[in-house]
């Protein structure tokens, strides 16, 4: 990444660095990302903590509460337009999801035309930002990135506005970010909130996406596992009232064994391979010097798949993360510390809420080249995981 970089493969030494603790690295992201996705200039590092927080503050789990029947609502609509369709393309389906819910959690803003335009605009972003060079040339598509993240603030511009005009509370991050004021008790510029919305956007949507393709996958791959979580989730469907009846938050609490299936998918899939932090001070490190300024980089996929702290870790075991002997400490898929993915439960109850869906509703058959992958910006099925689906018969589906 045009820096001197140490790189570290040991849990021990990625804890050190992500500690909360531990003062002395900053988060680091390469060019490709801080082009497109970077706040306004000029604001203070006290104003960023306070959107960060709040944006944290946000994610707990009494607001994750109220999100549940929102994720069931997006994921029935999603999966309700599969029927006519005997092909779809996993990686399409999962972004429109991830998009959707995260956009619902941050603003309360339902599916519409609009956000179709800007889930369309963000695909513009991922794929600049897997482009090995960047230059602002009409027909680049860094060119067309920027354009389309022009047109991504200017949408988020107007809700901010709208929103500002109309005084309402929608329980969700934007009108908290909204009421957060400087130190002169003034409220933060609209153009602060939007870029803060457009990052969360851009973290919440992509990830849990390709998060959602590898459990298809891994699922298809693995039948007899697949059997066992379609018991889990059928015994929840036939527990209801009405096979229309959504999912409750008791529900999701109640999902063991597809919990380890999404544990052991985030262990083995590694779709966030590598953390990278920069120095701000000389640190030694158990006799290892590492320099002011330089880069650290954290090879996550390095202990995940590595046979000291995981048996037989080429192979999708769930079980593993249903024994207490599992070492957490060398499961780290959402970083550790302060600096520790705050939208982690929403992405683990958004997985929980496809997989009930899918395992109940549909059967399914990958298509195409589902042993060849791309690795960047996140390790993904070439072609996004084609496959062709059965709607089952059954007392269950919906």
């Amino acid at each position: 990444m045009g820096h001197p970089t140490i790189v570290t493969s040991t849990p021990e030494a990625a804890r050190f660095v992500l500690a909360t603790r531990h003062k002395s690295f900053v988060t680091f992201y390469p060019p490709s990302i801080t082009n497109l996705i970077h706040p306004p200039p000029g604001v203070s590092q006290e104003m960023k903590a306070k959107m960060m927080k709040n944006t944290r503050d946000s994610m707990h789990s009494e607001m994750l509460r109220t999100q549940i029947a929102r994720i069931d609502r997006i994921t029935r609509w999603v999966l309700s337009s599969w029927d006519k369709q005997p092909c779809v393309v996993t990686l399409q389906e999962t972004k429109k999801l991830a998009f959707h819910v995260v956009l619902d959690f941050i603003a309360g803003m339902a599916p519409s035309p609009e956000t179709m335009k800007m889930m369309d605009d963000f695909s513009y972003i991922i794929k600049a930002m897997g482009a090995p060079m960047q230059f602002n040339i009409p027909g680049t598509s860094y060119h067309m990135a920027l354009k389309k993240n022009q047109q991504i603030l200017e949408a988020l511009s107007s809700m901010v506005k709208k929103r500002r005009l109309e005084k309402s509370k929608e329980n969700c991050l934007l009108d908290t970010l909204m009421e957060i004021e400087n130190d002169n008790r003034e409220n933060v510029l609209d153009d602060l909130v939007q870029c803060q919305l457009r990052a969360v956007i851009f973290a919440g949507s992509h990830s849990p996406a390709v998060l959602f393709v590898w459990l298809v996958k891994f699922l298809e791959e693995n039948q007899k596992i697949l059997e066992q979580v379609k018991a889990e989730q059928d015994a929840i469907r036939m527990a209801k009232i009405s096979p229309e009846d959504p999912l409750s938050w008791t529900d999701v609490l109640n999902m063991p064994l597809t919990s380890a299936v999404i544990q052991e998918t985030l262990r083995l899939a590694n779709v966030a391979s590598f953390v990278t932090r920069r120095a701000t001070e000389d640190i030694n490190y158990q006799g290892i010097w590492i320099p002011k300024g330089w880069l650290i980089q954290l090879d996550i996929r390095s202990f995940h798949l590595s046979p000291e702290y995981h048996k037989d870790p080429l192979k999708f075991d769930p079980s593993r993360f249903q024994e207490p002997t599992t070492k957490s400490a060398a499961f780290l898929p959402f970083g550790n510390g302060s600096k520790m993915c705050p939208g982690r439960g929403l992405v683990k109850f958004q997985a929980l809420v496809f997989l009930h869906y899918l395992v109940t509703t549909y059967s399914w058959e990958s298509i195409g080249c589902e042993k060849e992958f791309d690795y960047w910006p996140n390790p993904i099925v070439k072609g996004g995981l084609p496959i062709k689906i059965s709607k089952l018969k059954s007392d269950c589906v919906t």
